[in-house]
């Protein structure tokens, strides 16, 4: 049960932050993008920090989700109504396919023991194993997105500058 709510926690965060703040998905994606690149590269030192400060192992297991959780919740906060509620309905499917993104990157960071608590789900144990996979095609994916549905917006504005 507990791997089930961490699970759901994990996608459906970008979600909820996305359709409460009304943020754009894209803005969320590369947050989360960017979360993963300082948490691969900082992630050591945040630990190594945590376990000086606080004198506990279990807190410093923490600081890499921390340092990913960090750029989406302030992107959340910074940009919170930058979409009216008609358009944020339409990010509901880029938001939960960045909370697939997020999930992949956030469960391998998890300590041991609830890794596997989320590998005996079913979903879980999926989306462990193939999350280069998940990551790889997503990110694909988004930039199929970017390159084709804004390249209409890139010639007409072409052409009214013409004008």
């Amino acid at each position: 049960m507990i791997g089930y709510a961490i699970l759901g926690l994990s996608i459906g965060l970008p979600l909820l932050l996305g359709l409460v703040f009304r943020v754009s998905s894209s803005h969320l994606f590369f947050s989360v993008m960017a979360g993963e690149l300082l948490a691969r590269y900082f992630g050591r030192d945040a630990e190594s920090l945590a376990h000086s400060l606080a004198h506990n192992e279990s807190v410093g297991s923490y600081a890499e989700i921390a340092i990913l959780l960090a750029p989406m919740i302030l992107t959340a906060l910074l940009l919170r109504r930058t979409l009216s509620a008609a358009k944020a309905m339409l990010h509901t499917v880029p938001l939960a396919i960045t909370g697939v993104v997020f999930a992949a990157f956030a469960l391998p960071l998890l300590p041991d023991g609830l890794q596997d608590t989320i590998r005996s789900t079913q979903v879980g144990d999926k989306l462990l194993n193939l999350n280069s996979f998940i990551i790889g095609g997503v990110v694909v994916a988004q930039l199929l997105a970017l390159w084709l549905l804004n390249y209409g917006e890139a010639e007409s504005s072409k052409k009214r500058r013409k004008r």
